[in-house]
């Protein structure tokens, strides 16, 4: 090569990923080092992966991937860096620049072919793309119509579900069958846990369970939240179900899931960790953008929301024991999980725990990163729904969380309620350390100490 050439390959191998990107139309969001989009060169929807901190790039596609931006623009460009022309095509497109006279240029009929290539694989991807919107489509369609019959069969107005509600919150379980009427209760509702021999899921169980709806900003139903219970089973009344842990499967245990038997599984088990309590809660369809209504309309201008369903009840007993005109003209509702309750979080703005640490693969003790507290500003709908006429907002935390965690969020969902509906009087009201509201709330209204 000569030194002009040698000039400009050296150039191009200084270039960051970072640097590179743009000039490769890589759309960067954010500041976050990890950055994940569609591949140009085998579309996708995240497959192609790049950390301009660490200066590495990969796709999944293609199972290829690289520490510099040459590499990263043959494959993005569809250049073969075997080839001395194709080498230095790449080097000028992680420069933005010409590849110079003195050097080989890639021949136009190369080039046309190159361009042809780009062509084929742009119309491929969109019509991979197609076919994979249609099929998520259906899915969701279909999985839609099961959350709707699902919803349907259940019944109105059950002592039992009261019950539940009542053990749990203390609401009286008249105010319940009043108040709560997005409230469902099915006696015999199937436990899916796993796959079976053929790869289709599995009914393990059948029990009775509270059905609740989670519903958009207009009020209709994309999803639902099912409780499974057990009210003759204290404190939290959910009956106890099991299932195959990791470590089971590794050690080659049977893969068995459901109630407790006399003989299954046994303490030695449960003490190796081989088999683990599986969670008697569970959302199907949509929960993002959605949100539980556990008593009054949308339309009010007064909110109260928590994580769950109890915490709220307890909260709406509370009030109504305090104040009938406030709780009947304030919406009740759960946002399912801290995640749908405080919105997606911004790229920056993550901090170390101030005391927690982890031990990385080198064996060094490195701070647990915790989530920003701001909310992500082009991601505000990915929250629970929020309308505009809400004057008067109350969150209500958790106290038996982790609690630096569990305020980061609570920040963000402050933050994002502000940005949602403007002028909007947002707080947060924190139960007892260790505790939750369904807890401190059920006892005090029993006259328990807590």
């Amino acid at each position: 090569m000569s030194e002009i050439l040698d000039l400009f390959v050296a150039r191009a191998r200084d270039v960051s990923i970072a640097e590179a990107a743009p000039r490769l139309g890589l759309a960067l969001k954010g500041s976050g080092a990890e950055q994940a989009m569609p591949c140009p060169q085998c579309g996708g929807k995240d497959r192609f992966a790049l950390n301009t901190t660490k200066n590495k790039w990969n796709c999944r596609g293609g199972s290829v991937g690289g520490n510099d931006a040459i590499g990263m623009a043959a494959h993005i460009l569809g250049l073969d860096v075997a080839q001395r022309p194709e080498f230095l095509e790449s080097c000028g497109a992680v420069l933005g620049e010409a590849v110079p006279d003195a050097g080989e240029q890639v021949s136009e009929e190369r080039r046309a072919e190159i361009c042809a290539e780009a062509e084929a694989r742009a119309v491929k991807a969109a019509r991979d793309a197609a076919d994979r919107d249609r099929e998520a489509n259906s899915f969701r369609e279909k999985e839609l119509a099961k959350c709707r019959g699902i919803y349907e069969a259940g019944v109105e107005g059950v002592v039992h579900a009261a019950r539940y509600i009542y053990a749990r919150s203390g609401l009286p379980i008249e105010h319940v069958l009043v108040h709560c009427r997005s409230l469902r209760f099915e006696p015999k509702l199937t436990y899916w846990h796993g796959k079976d021999e053929r790869g289709y899921a599995r009914d393990v169980w059948c029990g009775p369970a509270l059905v609740l709806p989670f519903v958009d900003d207009s009020g209709e139903l994309i999803g639902i939240h099912q409780t499974w219970i057990d009210v003759d089973r204290a404190p939290k009344f959910r009956p106890t179900l099991y299932g195959l842990s990791k470590a089971g499967a590794d050690a080659d245990r049977e893969d068995r899931a459901g109630p407790p038997t006399a003989l299954w599984p046994s303490s030695a088990d449960l003490d190796a960790g081989l088999y683990e309590p599986l969670a008697t809660k569970k959302m199907r369809g949509s929960k993002k953008g959605g949100v539980i209504p556990v008593a009054g309309e949308l339309s009010a201008t007064r909110w109260v929301v928590g994580e769950g369903i109890e915490n709220v009840a307890a909260w709406l007993a509370a009030e109504l024991a305090e104040d009938t005109d406030l709780a009947r003209s304030t919406f009740y509702a759960a946002a399912g999980d801290i995640g749908n309750l405080a919105g997606a979080a911004a790229r920056t703005g993550r901090f170390a725990h101030p005391y927690e640490v982890k031990t990385d693969a080198k064996g060094v003790a490195r701070p647990v990163m915790m989530p920003s507290p701001d909310p992500a500003p082009d991601r505000l709908g990915e929250g629970f729904p929020l309308g505009p006429h809400v004057r008067e907002l109350l969150f209500l935390g958790d106290g038996d969380s982790e609690p630096v965690w569990t305020a980061a969020h609570m920040a963000r969902a402050e933050a994002r309620a502000e940005l949602v509906a403007p002028g909007v009087d947002v707080t947060t009201a924190w139960p007892p350390r260790g505790h939750d509201w369904a807890e401190v709330i059920a006892m005090a209204l029993r006259g328990e100490a807590a």
